[in-house]
């Protein structure tokens, strides 16, 4: 299993996806989109070579491999190399591009109609994650990936490699996104709820155009988010007010539990 170049500069990986270009690049590695050479679909390569980073994107396949939803992102298979040092998961690829790009090409916030209807199907992805009895803790813009379909946008939440099960009980080390961190991560504790925190923070941004926690620098931001005080965003109807307020409770146990329960209020807007 290595990269290796064909004639006129095609690149493959694992002697089978043709590389069409690099996606991006974080902590872990890269990600590639790839056309499979056997049947022409496309996809999208999560590639690790940093040592760091092979079990957490391990534990992040073996978790996942099984979990199918239309608003997860899905991980179609892994592959490890012979000699350990890679590993490569291969996810569909979304190609509606990410929620930050999307707010952004909005004019940096979106009516509260637009972030309700997004709202509603990370929410739908979420909760099968928590029926399975995992928690995301990365719930961010970049995270959540749209996949167009008949020129409709499918919301979904991807990238699962901090993702814990529910009575996870080991060391935590923090992760996440500050912005979007729920306070008693830091503390090194977690639920359910911690994810529900996270996305009533990812409303907030779709509503403002920032997270709650924004700060002159990386320093107050990150005292802010331990913090966890959120202001409710201005001009929200009552219904809605309401619902992003039990969110974003400072106490994990006066949120909404898991994302069903939360989802049954959402409903009840319409």
């Amino acid at each position: 299993m290595q990269l290796l170049a064909e004639g006129g500069g095609k690149i493959l990986l694992l002697n089978r996806f043709k590389v069409l270009k690099k996606l991006g690049e974080g902590r872990f590695g890269k990600v590639y989109l790839v056309r499979d050479t056997r049947n022409g679909k496309t996809f999208a390569l999560k590639e690790a070579r940093d040592q760091l980073f092979l079990n957490q994107l391990l534990n992040e396949a073996q978790n996942v491999f099984l979990i199918d939803h239309p608003h997860l992102v899905k991980l179609h298979h892994y592959f490890i190399s012979r000699n350990g040092r890679k590993i490569y998961l291969l996810y569909e690829y979304c190609d509606g591009g990410d929620l930050k790009e999307f707010v952004e090409k909005k004019g940096g916030k979106l009516s509260p109609d637009e972030a309700l209807d997004i709202l509603k199907q990370v929410a739908k992805g979420l909760s099968h994650l928590h029926r399975f009895g995992y928690i995301h803790l990365d719930i961010k813009p970049e995270n959540v990936l749209a996949q167009l379909k008949e020129g409709q946008r499918i919301w979904k939440l991807g990238d699962f490699g901090l993702l814990k099960p529910r009575g996870y009980s080991g060391i935590l080390d923090v992760k996440g996104t500050v912005g979007y961190i729920a306070p008693e991560v830091f503390r090194g504790e977690i639920h359910r709820s911690s994810d529900i925190f996270s996305l009533g923070c990812l409303l907030h941004y779709m509503l403002t155009g920032s997270h709650p926690f924004k700060a002159d620098n990386p320093a107050e931001e990150l005292r802010k988010n331990r913090e966890g005080k959120v202001e409710i965003p201005k001009g929200l109807p009552p219904g809605l007010e309401k619902i992003f307020s039990k969110m974003v409770k400072i106490n994990p146990f006066q949120r909404y539990r898991t994302a069903d329960q939360l989802l049954a209020d959402l409903k009840k807007l319409g």
